[in-house]
């Protein structure tokens, strides 16, 4: 799922004119580790100072699996720039599944009242 994630935001960049190219990928695989890197650093020092646990192997391990997530979809879409478009929109379920709305509306009240 990740990976689609990535992929869907690629695309969407290069809809709207952003040329992906190799840099940018570097640039985007580069800025999410370190930021991501950070934040895990800053959560654990935030835990230890309120005596909390916090999972950094976890999270670090997460970390690593969307680096690697953002890498595999880097190289799919260099490699099959033009397949896939981005996520259907709401009109477009609606069209081909007329139900659909109403029946996740009535899921998602079910869900909340219990």
């Amino acid at each position: 799922m990740a990976i689609d994630i990535v992929k869907s935001f690629l695309r969407y960049m290069a809809a709207e004119g952003i040329k992906i190219d190799e840099g940018l990928l570097n640039t985007l695989l580069s800025a999410y580790m370190r930021h991501a890197e950070d934040a895990v650093r800053f959560c654990a020092g935030d835990g230890v100072f309120n005596g909390l646990r916090y999972p950094n192997y976890d999270e670090e391990t997460e970390v690593a699996t969307f680096g690697r997530s953002i890498r595999a979809a880097a190289k799919d879409c260099k490699e099959d720039s033009l397949s896939s478009s981005l996520f259907s929109n709401w009109n477009r379920v609606q069209s081909a599944l007329p139900s659909f709305l109403g029946e996740l509306h009535e899921a998602v009240q079910l869900d909340n009242s219990e």
